[in-house]
């Protein structure tokens, strides 16, 4: 780990100079806005530095207490919305993973497609697909609900709406989350409960959600942090009904009116309030999980996942995952391209789509240099924080792994996962006041390298894969390399870096689709110079936007932007299956060679000098790099 010089010193090593720059940069960028944010909150009422009037004191929590009406409301209503959409959303989700992995349900392929295709429409443009398809005159919803007895209409900004969108919204996470869950299960074990005589219901309330809990609150916890931090649908519905889901209440807090102040020190009070709540949501997850492999049941003996027959049930079954495919899928894009397609809300009839429909909004769109410009942007932002990120959650994993068990490696890893239980909201809040503090000094508020750097928050995304997948990397590798003579700056460089290559580009993949996707963090920190094209797009929907305003180019601009970024996710992941088998035909060999070059540098220990051993095991890495 260290070098000694002349003089007795030691000097670190180039690997550690580079893991401790990825360790301050993922300081820096979840430490530093957090504990801006807390400073905010007792020290205001405005920015805590730089203004006269700034002193230590609690008045923003004294305030925030005064109201104890307003602050129940708000934590009733984000509970009920959080809870009520994380719960419904679970159960779709182990429903929907349930049906592709543990029955025999026909097209369980497609399903599976079709469930994980809604990941990549952008949040705000699910949210404006389903206010379109929700609306009470000209909502295709509406106008089917219409045809069945009992004249049911939906009310789209009643706060049960809300809560069920919501839950829509989510589906695709907690299901890509519970599949391999439910594949890792051994299946003998609820047929042994069966066979024992059972039912179904006591098999499930008895074995499989004992042993899949861990998994499931895990799940659960996640879940529920992402649904806290995201202002999509609030900011949408939530606005019209008048509930104060905490989203919408931070928003409402820093985007004052004509002739009002933002308050930023009551709106840092709140955040730290539910930063308090997910924390501690995020340590039961932890201590719920520390002992998951208590309840492991795969095996290298005996391990047989199991297939329940549908029989009856196949049907009713199909007929759900239907309905479902239709609210989540085929429904909303409908509704956009209605929406796109007629100059003003108008319910569907084949009379209006012969006689009102066009297609001059697609054209107005494409002509427009600011949605090109803010396109151009969403791309770089997405880009620049998904590298960003993976370069140093990739460096700082392997630092780590290969270090020994400390307490600071033991709390650096914690720290360096902890970004999950920020949620967006508060993170974009956060960052948003980080970058007033420091404008006087370092003036990056408002830039595109401001939303850069916040978009890189989510770096425990990049740490947990990179940290698992160089645990799969045999230490032979790198022993090779060091017999050599070669440095484990050299080694992680030129060995383990390419094997870690694939993993690290598909998760920079899945990131830069979150970047491309992102609202919340643009929607606190982004100007009309450095907006992204989500920012762009609300502007066009939301009718508070004076001359942007226009809901016919505004759909237009979702469809297009939908399909752009399904074609660079789906290219990217194209490219790297077509990297991917290619390095598996090369993998075996590369271990084989490595375990030779090791075995002969240490032959050549007992058969020549020192010397002589650096140079055959130099020759035998040299030609394994090479490979």
């Amino acid at each position: 780990m260290e070098r000694t010089t002349r003089a007795g010193r030691t000097r670190p090593t180039g690997m550690t100079v580079a893991t401790v720059i990825a360790g301050s940069v993922i300081f820096l960028l979840l430490a530093i806005p957090l504990a801006v944010q807390v400073i905010t909150a007792f020290r205001g009422p405005f920015l805590p530095f730089g203004v006269s009037t700034a002193r230590w004191s609690t008045e923003n929590f004294v305030t925030l207490w005064g109201l104890r009406d307003d602050f129940w409301d708000v934590l009733g209503a984000t509970a009920a919305f959080v809870g009520g959409s994380t719960v419904l959303s679970l159960l779709m989700a182990f429903g929907l993973a349930w049906v592709t992995v543990r029955t025999d349900a026909p097209f369980r392929r497609m399903i599976s497609v079709l469930v994980i295709v809604p990941f990549i429409v952008p949040p705000i443009v699910k949210a404006q697909a389903y206010l379109l398809m929700l609306s009470p005159e000209s909502g295709v919803l509406n106008q089917l609900l219409r045809l069945l007895p009992g004249d049911l209409v939906i009310d789209p900004y009643a706060f049960s709406t809300m809560v069920v969108i919501q839950s829509l919204t989510n589906v695709t996470f907690p299901y890509l989350m519970i599949v391999p869950i439910l594949t890792g299960m051994d299946g003998s074990l609820e047929e042994s409960a069966r066979v024992s005589g059972a039912s179904w219901g006591q098999t499930l309330r008895r074995v499989t959600l004992p042993m899949l809990w861990p998994g499931l609150l895990g799940v659960m916890v996640l879940t529920f942090i992402l649904g806290l931090g995201s202002l999509e649908v609030p900011l949408l519905f939530g606005q019209e009904s008048g509930k104060d889901i905490f989203a919408l209440k931070l928003w409402t807090l820093i985007s004052a009116g004509a002739g009002e102040l933002p308050q930023y020190g009551l709106a840092a009070a709140w955040g730290c309030v539910f930063l308090v709540i997910t924390t501690i949501a995020f340590v039961i997850y932890l201590r719920a999980t520390r002992d998951a492999e208590r309840r492991a049941s795969i095996s290298g003996k005996g391990f047989r996942p199991t297939t329940m027959k549908l029989g009856g049930w196949r049907i009713p079954v199909l007929l759900a995952i239907l309905v479902f495919t239709m609210l989540t899928a085929v429904l909303p894009l409908f509704a956009l391209l209605w929406s796109a397609i007629t100059p003003y809300p108008l319910a569907f009839s084949f009379d209006a789509l012969r006689t009102q429909t066009h297609f001059t909004a697609f054209g107005e769109v494409l002509a427009d240099g600011e949605f090109w410009a803010s396109l151009g942007r969403t791309l770089i932002i997405a880009g620049g924080s998904a590298t960003i990120a993976c370069g140093a959650a990739t460096v700082l994993a392997y630092g780590i792994a290969r270090s020994r068990a400390t307490g600071w490696t033991r709390s650096m890893d914690l720290f360096a996962s902890s970004s999950v239980a920020i949620p967006a909201v508060i993170a974009g809040f956060a960052m948003f006041l980080t970058f007033m503090v420091i404008n006087p000094v370092i003036p990056l508020a408002g830039t595109i390298a401001a939303l850069v750097i916040a978009y890189s928050y989510r770096v425990s995304i990049a740490y947990r894969a990179g940290f698992s997948a160089t645990l799969q990397i045999r230490t032979e590798l790198e022993e090779a390399a060091l017999i050599s003579g070669a440095s484990r700056l050299e080694g992680f460089r030129r060995i383990v870096a390419p094997l870690l290559a694939p993993t690290v580009f598909a998760v920079w993949i899945q990131m830069f689709i979150l970047g491309t996707n992102e609202f919340t963090l643009p929607a606190f920190l982004a100007t009309p110079e450095s907006r992204p094209l989500s920012v762009y797009m609300y502007a066009m929907i939301n009718p508070r936007s004076a001359q942007l305003y226009a809901p016919d180019q505004g759909a237009a601009m979702a469809l297009i932007f939908t399909l752009l970024v399904f074609a660079i996710g789906y290219g990217l992941q194209w490219l790297v299956s077509l990297r991917s088998i290619g390095r598996a035909a090369r993998r075996g060999r590369v271990v084989d060679a490595a375990t030779d070059a090791l075995g002969t540098a240490a032959v050549a220990v007992e058969a020549t000098d020192a010397t002589d051993t650096r140079s055959v095991a130099a020759q035998q890495v040299a030609e394994l790099t090479h490979r």
